[in-house]
């Protein structure tokens, strides 16, 4: 029987199958990887990969599951109750590059690539962000000139998720030989091998709170690679990476919502148990509204997302782009302010232990604030498309 208004029954048992498989095999891999050993998160990615979870959006003939992006964001909130730095590395293989591959990539691209990044085998990356090209992407500096079969990259990424490990990656830069005035229509993707010569790691970046993720500086020196590599069209890559944003967008807001559950179920557990003035803190009304506040945050967001996660589903992206912007602004402060509550619910016990849940759960919430565009940008998103519906209506 359906317990949910939200979810149908088949959402629903994909849910639980998740969360036993995620909890019972998961975590083992969360401390080694927080502690710097790289192995133990891609042992992580292949036993997600053995119960498809890296291919929830992806086709079968790929090794995908072909469930969506509700089922994708179920994934993600029940990974992101574990750890945050699995469910982020896992969404920047699969999702943020994985997706435009599957929609953009050739057949010959996607039977080359996306079977490994299904199974686990590969991790991948995508590269946007530069010195002068953060929520301004028509800023970008890396140049790529076409040479006979070849094109050729000059240039750097930075802030790249995956990417110091990262075995294929999506990089995009400016096309010079493009006749277009606005940077935008220069901008072009392309595949690139890791191994590929003239691929550089320059630096590695440890990120607050989500440690056992990777993160760096990417240079790329006369780094050839060919036509085949080209990812969609010629000047195609904005509307390329506008399209992978409101996924991710989406699948990070979820991510939020498992985090901020996880701080919650915490604090609910601990605020009934401890005991102070021959009383549990839980008859305190400072403590027990605040678990009220975190129970509305959490639920909030999460109808936020699976609203944006079902419009994308349904093709819908006018209502996706809104929905999507909406959901990961609310989450990202949603998961700030309640992983902030169970901290000052757990007091000392909160922050004794550098990889204690709720410590780590506090710490991992400014880097949703960032990723996929800063929780300013999505309310530039938010407000744009509303004064944007008000225009239309008049007209």
């Amino acid at each position: 029987m359906n317990t949910s208004v939200f979810y149908t029954d088949e959402e629903l048992e994909f849910q639980k199958e998740t969360r036993t498989f995620l909890q019972e095999n998961i975590p083992q891999f969360v401390e080694p990887a927080l502690r710097g050993d790289y192995s133990a998160m891609r042992k992580a990615l292949k036993q997600l990969a053995k119960k498809g979870l890296l291919g929830a959006i992806h086709q079968k003939k790929y090794g995908g599951t072909e469930k969506g992006i509700v089922a994708e964001c179920i994934i993600s909130e029940e990974c992101g109750k574990i750890d945050a730095s699995v469910n982020m590395t896992r969404a920047v293989s699969t999702i943020f590059f994985g997706m435009p591959l599957s929609v953009f990539g050739t057949e010959s691209q996607k039977e080359k690539y996306l079977p490994k990044i299904t199974s686990g085998d590969w991790i991948g990356a995508i590269c946007m962000t530069e010195d002068e090209a953060g929520s301004d992407l028509s800023s970008m500096q890396t140049k790529i000139i076409r040479e006979g079969d070849e094109y050729i990259i000059n240039g750097h990424k930075k802030y790249i998720a995956n990417g110091t490990k990262a075995d294929i990656l999506a990089v995009f830069g400016i096309l010079e030989h493009l006749e277009e005035k606005d940077p935008r229509k220069k901008i072009t993707g392309f595949l690139v091998e890791s191994k590929t010569k003239g691929f550089k790691v320059a630096e590695e970046y440890e990120l607050m709170g989500i440690q056992g993720a990777c993160c760096g500086r990417l240079e790329f020196e006369d780094l050839r690679i060919p036509v085949e590599n080209l990812l969609g069209k010629e000047g195609q890559g904005f509307p390329i990476l506008m399209s992978e944003l409101n996924v991710e967008r989406v699948v990070m807001a979820a991510s939020c919502v498992g985090n901020a559950q996880t701080a919650l179920d915490i604090a609910l557990k601990y605020s009934n148990e401890r005991v102070q003035f021959g009383l549990p803190i839980s008859r305190q009304q400072a403590v027990n509204f605040r678990i009220a506040d975190s129970a509305l945050k959490v639920h909030a967001s999460r109808l936020l997302t699976l609203e944006a996660a079902k419009y994308l589903d349904q093709r819908d992206m006018e209502q996706a782009t809104l929905a999507a912007s909406m959901a990961f602004a609310n989450a990202s402060e949603m998961h700030i302010e309640v992983s902030n509550a169970c901290v000052q619910t757990l007091a000392g016990k909160a922050i004794t232990h550098r990889y204690d849940i709720p410590a780590a759960m506090w710490r991992a919430g400014p880097v949703m604030w960032v990723v996929g565009g800063t929780t300013d940008i999505q309310k530039f998103i938010v407000q744009r498309q509303l004064y944007k519906s008000l225009k239309s209506k008049k007209d």
